[in-house]
C-alpha cells in the first residue's frame, strides 16, 4: 500500500471517527492533526483505535499524541 492509499483511508477515518465538520480536502500529509483538523485528545484515541482496525497495526507502544501531522501517522503505518 502506498502513501496515497494510506492517506485516502485516513480521510475515511477522519470522516467517521473525528466527525467535527472538518473539510476532508484539508486532510493532507502536511496537516497538523490538532491545529488544522481540530482533533482533540479523545479524537486521537478514537482515531488510533480505528487505525489499528483498518491497517492491522498495533498502536499500544505509542501515545496517539505523538502524531503531530498526518504524515507522522502515515510514516508510522508504513513502518509497522
Amino acid at each position: 500500500m502506498n502513501r496515497n492509499d494510506i492517506l485516502e483511508k485516513l480521510k475515511d477515518i477522519f470522516k467517521i471517527v473525528v466527525n467535527n465538520g472538518v473539510d476532508i480536502a484539508s486532510v493532507t500529509e502536511g496537516a497538523n492533526i490538532g491545529l488544522d483538523l481540530g482533533v482533540n485528545s479523545i479524537g486521537l484515541l478514537y482515531m488510533a483505535i480505528a487505525i489499528e482496525k483498518e491497517f492491522g497495526v498495533d498502536m499500544a507502544d505509542v501515545a496517539p499524541s505523538t502524531f503531530k501531522t498526518v504524515a507522522d501517522v502515515i510514516d508510522y503505518i508504513e513502518k509497522h
